[in-house]
């Protein structure tokens, strides 16, 4: 199929500061009619590019043609960017400049350099526009399909991979798009000390909910069907914590034989640590107990302190210019169904490695429930914008679109699924309530002790990094105790365990718990309540930056200490349980963060 060259068209300026919230929709069968977010100001940029492979297998660019690249347009408009809500100076965070396309870095096959450079002639590139008012596509759960839908979806897919490899619609191409985004084959534009990275940060859902939108546009012009949607896996219900049937066929495009075969049939336990399955054939309590572990674990994305500070759930804010890795608590469980998918040995292809990941179609599934997961919180929220700064809402991307166009794209456009022309269809969210009912259950079952609890001395963490190579309980102190219902409304309550230190190539996995101290100094002999988890898959953006082997992990705790009735309490008891890996704890301390609500 041939696919052709790209017209030089305008780029728009910044957005202005008016609220980017629609309409709610009028109807379950079609969308609202979309509302512009742009100004009449536009830029022209033409910038072509050649990509060269040498014959030592290196990738160089030929720059004749190179004009402006295209993050160079904020340059001129960061004035106007900076007018809501106090932008922060770095503006935005744009789109690469094609022509400086590097070689990224596959971490978990010891840094081999790889080529993961867009296969487009040129990089003309026109403004995304919101699709025309459409019934919406629903996007089912994949246990839920029907023969007739996973044969459409069959054949899509076999349509994509039969492309020639150097379309941009062909399968391998558009699953090398994560490994642009994610691997370091762009530093940003005017910062060449910065590598352009869509994870770790506030980018992580918008990013991802373009890159299964294209995709599914994609699919769907393959098969000549506008109507067309990708199935999820929703992995937050019980029937669905399994790898989707339809799958697991080794004689179907959908099937990749680069997975954890051992988990073919097995319930997903979101407490995996990337090893064979310790109980082949678990009874039906220990069943049980695994999906309800895992229920409480995604009831924990939508507490009120990630309702009402957005960074929590989304990761941290990023401007152009910066490099962050503080993931929010959507991307930390997301992480879960990569290892769980993925080969346990290295490196670690497909799922199990940022580099390969999109290759296996389960990605696009999974990727789909973690969308819909995000949708989910929107709606919780009543679809008000995570942030109003611009660095939010102005931050753009690149695509390769169903049209064969290069398009811009905003996280204002896609702040509603709806407005994209897609939807999910309805379904139960077991997990709500999940906590609770726990607790009474547990309480109507508590019998008095009969001997003295053996309590457990704990002291503050001290000045010292300390390794976490076993459990590490420490005794927080809390800035403020007792707070009125308006101090909460104002200010979440958040923990913070800082300057982690991990080697970067490989798994890294640890479980943090909260309980009160029984005595002064003294903790009891169980951690006590699940507050959050620090997961990352192995991942270098590039060796030559140290900063890829630090982070922090953040939690709202404001919820969690009035379940336990711990708000009283000065200190509390943080218990870091390992996982995977060999980290170092930098600090752990406790905060008063305003809440964006």
């Amino acid at each position: 199929m041939p696919f052709p060259l790209l017209a030089t068209t305008p780029i728009s300026s910044p957005l202005s500061s008016k609220n980017p919230l629609r309409q709610p929709t009028k109807s379950a069968n079609t969308r609202p009619s979309p509302t512009s977010l742009r100004l009449p100001n536009s830029t022209t940029i033409s910038c072509e590019q050649k990509q060269v492979d040498n014959n030592n297998g290196s990738h160089g660019i030929d720059r004749r043609n190179v004009l402006l690249g295209l993050g160079g347009l904020y340059g001129a408009t960061s004035t106007m960017a900076g007018k809501v809500a106090n932008a922060v100076d770095g503006g935005p965070v744009q789109p690469p400049d094609l022509s400086m396309c590097i070689l990224a870095t596959d971490s978990q096959a010891d840094d081999e350099p790889v080529n993961c450079c867009p296969p487009y002639s040129t990089s003309n590139i026109v403004d995304f526009v919101l699709p025309p008012d459409a019934p919406l596509r629903h996007r089912k759960p994949a246990h839920k399909l029907s023969p007739k839908e996973i044969e459409r979806f069959k054949v899509a897919i076999a349509k994509m991979k039969q492309l020639d490899p150097k379309d941009p619609w062909n399968f391998m191409q558009q699953a090398t798009i994560h490994c642009t985004f994610c691997n370091g084959a762009f530093f940003q534009v005017n910062y060449p000390d910065k590598l352009l990275q869509v994870h770790a940060t506030w980018l992580f859902a918008p990013w991802h909910r373009y890159y299964l939108y294209f995709w599914e546009r994609i699919l769907g012009k393959l098969i000549d069907d506008p109507t067309f949607a990708i199935p999820y896996w929703n992995w937050d219900v019980p029937d669905g914590m399994f790898i989707p049937s339809f799958y697991l066929d080794n004689s179907s495009p959908l099937y990749n034989d680069k997975r954890n075969h051992d988990h073919y049939k097995a319930l997903m336990d979101f407490d995996y640590k990337n090893e064979p399955t310790p109980t082949p054939n678990p009874t039906p309590d220990q069943y049980k107990d695994v999906i309800n572990k895992n229920l409480q674990k995604v009831e924990n994305l939508f507490n009120k302190d990630n309702l009402n500070k957005p960074d929590l759930f989304m990761g941290a804010p990023v401007s152009a210019g910066e490099f962050v890795e503080v993931r929010g608590a959507l991307e930390e469980l997301h992480n879960l169904a990569h290892e769980w998918v993925g080969p346990v040995a290295k490196p670690n292809h497909d799922m199990g490695n940022f580099y390969t990941a999109a290759r296996d179609t389960l990605f696009w599934a999974h990727h789909g429930n973690v969308d819909r997961l995000w949708d989910f919180y929107q709606k919780k929220r009543m679809y008000k914008p995570e942030s109003n700064l611009a660095d939010y809402l102005e931050a753009s991307f690149i695509f390769y679109d169903e049209n064969r166009q290069v398009v811009k794209v905003k996280v204002s456009d896609c702040l509603r699924a709806e407005d994209l022309g897609y939807t999910y269809a309805p379904e139960e969210f077991p997990w709500q309530g999940i906590r609770r009912r726990n607790r009474k259950e547990a309480a109507e079952k508590k019998k008095p002790f009969k001997k003295q609890l053996q309590l457990v001395p704990v002291s503050e963490f001290g000045n010292q990094p300390r390794p976490l190579d076993d459990v590490i309980r420490v005794l927080v102190p809390r800035p403020k105790i007792s707070r009125s219902k308006q101090e909460k409304e104002d200010d979440v309550e958040v923990l913070v365990v800082d300057n982690i230190q991990l080697d970067p190539s490989s798994y890294t996995k640890f479980d943090v718990y909260i309980s009160k101290p029984i005595a002064e100094g003294l903790a009891a002999p169980d951690y006590g309540e699940f507050a959050g988890r620090y997961s990352r898959i192995p991942h270098i953006h590039n060796k030559k930056f140290p900063h890829a082997g630090k982070a922090k992990l953040q939690i709202g705790i404001t919820e969690l200490l009035e379940d336990i009735n711990a708000e009283s309490a000065e200190s509390l008891v943080v218990t870091l349980v390992p996982k995977m890996g060999y980290p170092s704890i930098g600090r752990v301390f406790i905060e008063l963060q305003e809440a964006d609500y």
